[in-house]
């Protein structure tokens, strides 16, 4: 027998032990169920055994120990029970539980209905509370269903009036966006937007920030940075400062797949000379010199390898606060005779390839799309300077350039070109309202459009270093570099123009 099953033996013993004291004192307190003297004897046991201090019943002696029952009490006295008084009680007790019974059976029976009673209860109560929960979980179920018809009416109504908008702006002209476009594609278009706000605001805002500087807690800074400034300032005619970390953001790789831009040679350039390569058209903004040569996303040094290169700017832009040293760490040098000639200077540096616009703002008035129309007749302050340095020319052409905007019409004798000339006169830059797509949508904005450009690099022409060619002299180079430009456009616009048949080069 184990522990466990011992413990209940124990236990139910001495319950059945206590029901049986409870009838003996039932018995003793009866008149007529026990003899006065083994009623008496009886009192004085049970009076002797101090219950409350014992933890069960024991067998009541008699004087026959072979014969004693297990109805007995231990006792501290002597009062000890004839057998023939012990059969007597336990007749009586006998009896007295016969006499009970019925009652037990009775409290039993109540008991059992009051326990089935409760089980019927109980079930009840759980029934109402699943049926009450199912009630409620339906309730919520109905109110997700009423939630999302009502979203579904709403995006509907929605889905209707973007339907509408989208009809009647393609009634207007306007054609939006698709909504599924990659993300390779929305980068490349953040990237195009970051260099439109760059070259149209970029000064504006480096001006802003920097009188926020010297009207802030920190003015010291704005202080230093301008006397830094000022001894710097001739760094643009140095031959500048280049950081090529800056080159290599992958902003300007998203930025020249946006179009895409492509830059292609036709020959090598010798690491051991500089070259002064003249850029063909303008274009509105110069996109094609950005991708190709401004950055490494076209990995300009591995088609060239062993050259540098620096393109050429406005000296007014290297005045601006901050925006100097952005150009500046992209390789931009001052367009001034003394930068160039610091450059080319094959005894300072080699393999140095200088990139010249060399139509300049003013060819930028000629740039509508599918035309190539070039400032090139009156300009010979590069001849001179190629002539001064020794170094070859390089024609480069930029197929697709004024493809990207779709400027205003603007005529020679038209009015809005006499402004734009007379802007460009007092100011360098030529005023020109950039009509190109938006940001959601391809019909207007500030965006250039997504044309190819393909940056062409022909052969070089060497030229016979001079320090002070003559008008006729500077006209012959000026012939033959005409000629290699033009040779360059006819023999590579097949590959780049789809209209190449009927697009000619024109050449004021």
């Amino acid at each position: 027998m184990d522990v466990s099953t011992e413990t209940v033996s124990n236990e139910s013993r001495i319950c059945q032990e206590k029901i049986i004291l409870e009838v003996i004192k039932e018995l003793c307190r009866d008149k007529n169920k026990l003899s006065s003297n083994l009623k008496e004897k009886v009192l004085n046991i049970v009076a002797d055994t101090d219950l409350s201090h014992h933890s069960s019943l024991h067998k009541l002696s008699t004087t026959d120990d072979g014969t004693s029952t297990l109805l007995g009490l231990i006792n501290v006295s002597s009062t000890e029970l004839t057998f023939e008084e012990q059969a007597e009680l336990n007749q009586a007790i006998i009896q007295k539980i016969q006499s009970k019974i019925p009652l037990f059976s009775t409290e039993l029976e109540n008991i059992n209905k009051n326990i089935i009673s409760q089980q019927h209860t109980h079930k009840d109560t759980i029934q109402k509370l699943q049926e009450s929960v199912d009630d409620k979980l339906n309730a919520l179920k109905e109110q997700e269903h009423e939630k999302i018809d009502l979203m579904a009416q709403w995006l509907n109504h929605r889905l209707h009036d973007v339907a509408k908008f989208s009809s009647s702006m393609s009634e207007l002209g306007i054609k939006w966006a698709p909504l599924d476009l990659p993300m390779q594609r929305r980068l490349q278009t953040l990237g195009a937007l970051a260099w439109v706000i760059i070259t149209l605001c970029g000064e504006p805002l480096c001006i802003l920030a920097f009188f926020k500087l010297i009207y802030s807690a920190y003015w010291w800074l704005g202080i230093l940075y301008a006397v830094w400034m000022i001894n710097d300032i001739e760094v643009c005619h140095r031959g500048g400062r280049k950081i090529e970390w800056v080159r290599n953001w992958k902003l300007w790789s998203y930025y020249a797949d946006y179009f895409p831009i492509q830059l292609r040679k036709t020959s090598e350039l010798d690491p051991d000379k500089n070259y002064l390569l003249a850029v063909f058209p303008h274009g509105v903004v110069s996109s094609g010199i950005m991708g190709a040569f401004a950055s490494n996303s076209r990995h300009v040094n591995k088609i060239f390898p062993g050259m540098s290169f620096n393109f050429i700017t406005l000296a007014g832009h290297f005045s601006v606060p901050f925006f100097r040293d952005f150009i500046l760490s992209l390789g931009g040098c001052s367009s001034s005779q003394e930068s160039l000639l610091y450059l080319l200077d094959k005894k300072k540096r080699k393999g140095n390839g200088v990139i010249l616009m060399v139509g300049g703002a003013a060819e930028a008035l000629n740039s509508h799309p599918g035309e190539y129309t070039v400032v090139l007749k009156r300009r010979k302050g590069f001849i001179r300077v190629a002539m001064k340095s020794g170094a070859p020319l390089v024609p480069v052409f930029s197929f697709g350039e004024p493809d990207v905007y779709r400027p205003l019409d603007n005529p020679q004798d038209s009015w809005t070109r006499k402004i734009q000339e007379k802007v460009r006169e007092i100011t360098g830059i030529s005023p020109i309202f950039l009509i190109g797509r938006g940001i959601f949508q391809y019909s207007f904005g500030i965006l250039p459009m997504r044309a190819p450009i393909n940056v062409v690099v022909g052969a070089p022409m060497e030229v016979e270093r001079n320090l002070d060619p003559t008008d006729e002299e500077v006209n012959a180079v000026h012939a033959q570099f005409t000629e290699k430009l033009i040779q360059l456009f006819e023999s590579e616009k097949s590959k780049y123009l789809q209209n190449h048949e009927n697009t000619e080069l024109i050449i004021t």
